[in-house]
């Protein structure tokens, strides 16, 4: 399986072989900076080709991590593309709306940051799951804690 997208003014090719490792709602505070929210969907970066002049911005690293993430934009219209993790979770996090596939996300991610509460049935991690690198942290719809089991 492949998906392919491009950014606003078409001068940027992404294709996604393969199925992602996740789709999710970001709610950290550098995504909400970047672009409002940050509808990710996130694949290998090995499964990921870009084709076009994109221009990187790299984010400072967040308290606790190594190195921060490499976020793109087209070069020409400037449109959010991708925002890079190779060395934190080895993903690339594909900015959902430019792929031609339905966003189904399966949670909510750094909801701890988040500057709106979602009342849904999807889980809600303070920062990522485990298997992201994260403390996989759960919280409740309003962004209390839920108490492990």
């Amino acid at each position: 399986m492949s998906v392919s997208g491009s950014c606003y003014c078409g001068a940027v090719k992404v294709t996604c072989t393969g199925e992602p490792k996740v789709m999710a709602v970001c709610h950290c505070r550098s995504c909400a900076k970047w672009g409002s929210i940050n509808l990710a969907t996130l694949y290998p970066c090995d499964q990921v080709k870009v084709e076009g002049d994109l221009v990187e911005f790299t984010n400072p690293p967040p308290e606790g991590k190594p190195k921060g993430s490499n976020r793109k934009t087209c070069a020409k219209c400037h449109s959010n593309v991708l925002n890079d993790h190779p060395d934190t979770m080895g993903l690339t996090d594909i900015v959902s709306g430019i792929l031609e596939q339905e966003f189904k996300p399966a949670m909510h991610i750094n909801y701890a940051e988040a500057t709106w509460k979602v009342n849904d049935d999807l889980p809600k991690f303070a920062d990522v799951p485990t298997d992201f690198g994260g403390s996989g942290k759960m919280l409740d719809n309003a962004g209390n804690p839920i108490a492990s089991p």
